[in-house]
C-alpha cells in the first residue's frame, strides 16, 4: 500500500514541491482530497481598513486609508472593505479611495440603518456588508428584538440596499452559537426574500472547530445552494487560518481577512496566512501576488504602528532569522545539495522577503559563529574561537537575547587581550 501511494504522489510532486517551497505530500492523497468541496478560486475580501480600527489604539487618517488602499489592490486582493459611517474622514476617505478606480470591489460595511446604507452607497462604493445580529440570544438581549424581527429587519434592510443597485452581502454574526433551525429560516429568507448577492458566515468568537466549519459550510451549501458563501472569523481560540482553510475545504468561496490579523480583540485570520496557505497548501488560486505580501504587511505595520510578534506565521520576524548552530549547519548543507527549501517549508523570496539571518545566540555553534566572523573581517584560531564561543553563549544566557555585532567583536578583543 505505502509503494503504490508514494507512486501516486509523485504525479502531484509539482504541487508540493518546487523550487519555492516544499510542503507534505499527503495533502494531495485521493483520500484527503475526497473530503473537500473547494471552489476553483477564492477571493481575499479585506477588511484591514474596517476591522484593523476596531483593534485598541489603531486609527487610520484619511490619506493612510487611501495609501492602504492602494498597497491591497497592487496585492491583488478581490476586495476592500471601508467603513463610511464611522466618521466624516472616513467617508472622505472613501470617497478618494473610489476616485483611485481600484481594481478591487470596494465594499462598506453598513449597519441595517437606512441612513448607514444610504451614505456608505452615496459615496461611490461598488457593494455594502449590511452587519447585522444572527443570534437570538443578543437580539433579545440588547434590542429586545424576537427572532423572526430579526429575519424581517434584514430582509428590509438588504433589500433596500437592493433597490439602490449595488451589490449587496451580509455579515450576520455570531452564527454559531444560534440554534440550527433559527440559521436555517434566517439565511433561506435573506436569499429568497431579499435577494441577497452572497451571504457571509460568521465565527464571531473563533470557537468553531475546522471540522465543524466545513460541515457547517456544507449545510449551508445545502440550504442556498446557488448562492455563494462568504466566511469571517475572529483568532481566540488561534484557529482563524485553520477555520479559514476549512471553510474553503467547505465550499466558501470568499474569506474575509485582514493584514497582519489585526481586528476586534485578538484579531481576525491574517491575509497573508490564508492566502500562502491557500495557494500553497490547497493549490486554490485567490489572485495575491505573494511576492507583495510581505511589504504589505510592513506598510501596514507602519501606518497602525501596531507591530506583530517575531513567532508570527509568515512574516514575523523569526520565520527566517536562524540562531542554532545545528540548524545552521543543515541549512548549508540543504544549500550545497541544491535544495534549500530542504530546512524551510518555503523560502523567503516567495513571499518578498529576504534571504534567511543568521544571527548569534545561546545555541549558535562554532561553525555559524566563525564564518560571522568572517563576515566581520576577524580570523581566529581554533584555541581562541573555542573561548570566543564558550564566552558567547554566557553573556548570551546573561542577556537573555541575541548578540549584536558591536558585543560579538568585543567579546573577540577580550579574548586576544587575554593573551597580550
Amino acid at each position: 500500500m505505502s509503494s503504490n501511494i508514494d507512486e501516486l504522489l509523485s504525479k502531484y510532486k509539482d504541487k508540493w514541491f518546487t523550487d519555492k517551497y516544499w510542503t507534505t505530500p499527503y495533502n494531495w492523497l485521493p483520500e484527503i482530497r475526497s473530503q473537500f468541496d473547494l471552489p476553483e478560486r477564492v477571493q481575499i475580501h479585506d477588511a484591514t481598513i474596517r476591522e484593523g480600527q476596531q483593534t485598541p489604539g489603531v486609527a487610520f487618517r484619511k490619506e493612510e486609508q487611501v495609501r492602504i488602499a492602494q498597497a491591497l489592490d497592487e496585492l491583488g486582493v478581490s476586495r476592500i472593505e471601508v467603513i463610511p459611517m464611522v466618521s466624516e474622514e472616513d467617508a472622505e476617505a472613501t470617497k478618494e479611495i473610489m476616485k483611485t478606480r481600484p481594481n478591487a470591489m470596494v465594499i462598506a460595511f453598513s449597519s441595517w440603518q437606512k441612513e448607514a446604507i444610504d451614505l456608505s452607497i452615496d459615496c461611490g462604493v461598488d457593494a455594502v456588508l449590511i452587519d447585522y445580529v444572527g443570534n437570538p440570544w443578543q437580539g433579545k438581549t440588547f434590542w429586545n428584538l424576537q427572532p423572526d424581527d430579526i429575519i424581517r429587519r434584514g430582509v428590509e434592510a438588504i433589500t433596500y440596499a437592493k433597490e439602490r443597485g449595488v451589490y449587496v452581502s451580509a455579515l450576520i454574526w455570531d452564527d454559531f452559537r444560534a440554534p440550527l433551525s433559527f440559521l436555517e429560516k434566517h439565511y433561506k429568507a435573506v436569499v429568497r426574500e431579499g435577494h441577497l448577492d452572497s451571504v457571509t458566515i460568521a465565527d464571531t468568537w473563533g470557537c468553531s472547530l475546522p471540522w465543524t466549519t466545513l460541515w457547517m459550510i456544507k449545510l449551508l451549501r445545502s440550504w442556498i445552494p446557488e448562492t455563494p458563501i462568504e466566511f469571517h472569523i475572529h483568532n481566540d481560540f488561534g484557529l482563524a487560518t485553520a477555520g479559514a482553510i476549512a471553510a474553503v475545504c467547505g465550499g466558501a468561496s470568499v474569506i474575509q481577512s485582514t493584514m497582519c490579523g489585526i481586528g476586534e480583540r485578538v484579531g481576525n485570520v491574517a491575509t497573508e496566512e490564508i492566502a500562502l496557505a491557500l495557494e500553497v497548501l490547497l493549490g486554490v488560486k485567490t489572485g495575491i501576488r505573494l511576492e507583495k505580501l510581505y511589504e504589505t504587511a510592513r506598510l501596514v505595520q507602519e501606518i497602525a504602528k501596531f507591530y506583530v510578534g517575531p513567532n508570527k506565521p509568515v512574516i514575523g520576524g523569526n520565520a527566517f532569522r536562524v540562531a542554532s548552530g545545528w540548524i545552521y549547519w543543515m541549512i548549508n548543507k540543504a544549500r550545497r545539495a541544491g535544495t534549500p527549501q530542504g530546512m524551510f517549508p518555503f523560502l523567503p523570496e516567495l513571499i518578498g522577503r529576504k534571504e534567511v539571518e543568521f544571527v548569534i545566540s545561546k545555541g549558535s555553534g562554532g561553525s555559524l559563529i566563525r564564518d560571522k566572523l568572517r563576515e566581520l573581517g576577524v580570523s581566529l584560531s581554533e584555541e581562541e574561537l573555542k573561548k570566543v564561543v564558550s564566552m558567547i553563549k554566557k553573556e548570551a544566557s546573561i542577556m537573555k537575547s541575541t548578540l549584536s555585532e558591536y558585543e560579538i567583536l568585543s567579546i573577540v578583543e577580550r579574548v586576544r587581550g587575554e593573551k597580550r
